[in-house]
């Protein structure tokens, strides 16, 4: 039965830019190297992007969290570092505006997956 693992918003804005904290930045090559052997066993990785735009600050979060991040399309809106080059072009990404993400769920439903299904 295939694993699957799930990489939760790991983008320069969270890691490095305006969000970014340095215990992020010492995260980068452990989650490649688990991506590459995710990869390798031929089970399937998934990708979140947390994704704003422009009017980001005009929005109920911007309002609340008046911290410009994650605009889709922008530098900060990419993965970081080595995860970004570990990244496949056949795994899974998914774009949510808001912290939970009813499209993975979406996907999720019906799926089989070993219990070992890790979401970092």
């Amino acid at each position: 039965m295939k694993k699957l693992l799930i990489v939760v918003d790991y983008q320069k804005d969270f890691v490095n830019g305006s969000l970014g904290f340095k215990e992020a930045e010492d995260l980068d090559e452990y989650l490649a190297s688990l991506i590459d052997q995710y990869h390798q066993n031929k089970d399937d990785v998934i990708f979140t992007f947390d994704t704003h735009q422009n009017n980001y600050l005009e929005t109920q979060e911007g309002k609340n969290l008046p911290i410009e991040h994650c605009i889709k399309n922008s530098d900060g809106w990419e993965l970081y570092g080595k995860v970004n080059t570990a990244k496949k072009e056949y795994d899974i990404c998914i774009e949510k505006t808001t912290f939970g993400s009813l499209e993975l769920g979406n996907y999720l439903k019906g799926k089989a997956y070993s219990q070992n299904m890790l979401i970092l």
